[in-house]
C-alpha cells in the first residue's frame, strides 16, 4: 500500500456565513468497514452554499466543516471488497441506520438516523475523504471524473425526482428552474419519452433549456403559454422560492404528479378542495439511495449528458462558491484535485 502523507489540504467552513479557509488537517484514517479515497474531482452544489451562507440551522458544535457531496476518487487504503485504485463517487448520502422502516422499503434517503456528506460528516472538499462501504457505489469507467461528480447530486437528485412519479411517453413535464439540476432533468426526461416545458426568470438559461431540448421556455408568470402549450402532468420544481407555487397550480392537469425538490421552508397556500377536484399528488424528494444513484449511473454510462462544466483547480473554490451564490454560472462548477494550483 502507498504510504499516506500525515497531512492534507482542505477546505473548512469555520461558522455560518464565513467564507471557506483552506488549511492542512490531518489525514483521516479508515476504520472497520471504511474506505479511504483521494480525491480526483468534486462538484459545487447549492446545498454547500446554504450550509456556508448560515441557511441550514446547525449547532456550533458542527464547525469547522468539510462541506462537499459530488465528490469522486480512488480508494487509496481500507477495509472492504473492493481493491485499492477502485474509482468511487461520495455523494450526498453518507450513512444510514440500514434497518429502519424506511431503509428496509428502499427510500434510505428519509432515514431517521441518515448522515449527509457535508452536514452531518467530512465532505470531499479535500484531498482525502473517508467512505462508508455499505455507501461505496463504483464510476464506471466511460465517465470521467469532472462529469462525473455532479450527477451524484444534480444528475440524481432530477432523475430520483422523476422516479417518484408515474412516468409515461408522451406526457407533458414542467420544469420550474433551469439551472443544472433542471437541465439535468430536461435531457432525462426526453431520453423517457417526455415533452419538457421549462419556466426560468434568466433569459440565457431559457435559451439554454431550448437547446437542450426543452420545447417551451418562458419566464415566471407565464402560466397561460403553459397551458396553451398542454399543461403539466408532471412537474419539478427546482426553483428555492414559494413565489412559483401559483404557477404550478395553474398549470396543472388534472391527475397531476408535483415533485418538490428545492430547498424551501416558507410555506405555500395549498388548497385541499384544488387536491381534491383535480386528484392531484404532490410529494417532495430528496437526492436519491443507492439503488437510484446504480440504476443513474448505468443510463449516464450510455447518455453523454449537454450540461456545460467548468473546471477550476481546488484551490479556487471560494471562487466558485461566490460565482454560484451570484447565479454566474451556466451549468455546473466542478473542483479538479488533480490540476493544482502553486504558488
Amino acid at each position: 500500500m502507498t504510504e499516506l502523507p500525515d497531512t492534507m489540504l482542505a477546505a473548512l467552513c469555520d461558522a455560518p456565513g464565513k467564507p471557506l479557509r483552506l488549511d492542512r488537517v490531518p489525514v483521516p484514517r479508515p476504520g472497520k468497514g471504511e474506505y479511504l479515497v483521494r480525491m480526483e474531482a468534486c462538484g459545487l452544489c447549492h446545498s454547500d452554499l446554504h450550509v456556508q451562507q448560515g441557511d441550514e440551522p446547525m449547532p456550533d458544535e458542527a464547525f469547522p466543516l468539510i462541506l462537499g457531496h459530488e465528490g469522486v476518487g480512488r480508494i487509496v487504503a481500507g477495509d472492504g471488497p473492493l481493491p485499492i485504485g477502485t474509482r468511487v463517487g461520495l455523494p450526498w448520502l453518507y450513512q444510514t441506520c440500514l434497518d429502519c422502516d424506511p431503509c428496509l422499503r428502499g427510500r434510505e434517503t428519509f432515514c431517521p438516523e441518515q448522515k449527509a456528506r457535508g452536514l452531518d460528516a467530512p465532505g470531499a472538499f479535500a484531498e482525502f475523504a473517508l467512505l462508508d462501504g455499505h455507501f461505496a457505489t463504483r464510476i464506471p469507467d466511460e465517465l470521467d471524473p469532472v462529469t462525473a461528480g455532479p450527477l451524484l447530486c444534480a444528475g440524481l437528485t432530477a432523475w430520483s425526482a422523476l422516479a417518484r412519479c408515474d412516468v409515461r411517453p408522451g406526457q407533458q413535464l414542467l420544469v420550474v428552474g433551469a439551472g443544472g439540476l433542471g437541465q439535468y432533468a430536461i435531457e432525462i426526461a426526453q431520453a423517457r419519452g417526455l415533452r419538457v416545458a421549462v419556466v426560468e426568470p434568466d433569459e440565457r438559461r431559457r435559451a439554454e433549456a431550448l437547446t437542450l431540448g426543452a420545447s417551451l421556455a418562458v419566464p415566471p408568470g407565464a402560466a397561460q403559454e403553459i397551458r396553451a402549450w398542454g399543461g403539466a402532468d408532471i412537474t419539478l420544481n427546482f426553483a428555492p422560492t414559494p413565489s412559483v407555487w401559483d404557477l404550478i397550480a395553474e398549470a396543472a392537469n388534472p391527475l397531476s404528479q408535483i415533485v418538490a425538490v428545492a430547498l424551501v421552508h416558507d410555506p405555500v397556500p395549498l388548497s385541499m378542495m384544488w387536491l381534491i377536484n383535480g386528484g392531484h399528488q404532490v410529494m417532495g424528494s430528496s437526492v436519491g439511495t443507492r439503488a437510484d444513484l446504480r440504476q443513474f449511473l448505468d443510463f449516464a454510462r450510455d447518455h453523454r449528458f449537454s450540461v456545460d462544466h467548468e473546471v477550476l483547480p481546488f484551490e479556487r473554490i471560494g471562487e466558485g462558491l461566490a460565482r454560484l451564490a451570484q447565479g454566474d454560472v451556466r451549468g455546473r462548477i466542478v473542483l479538479d484535485f488533480t490540476n493544482r494550483e502553486t504558488g
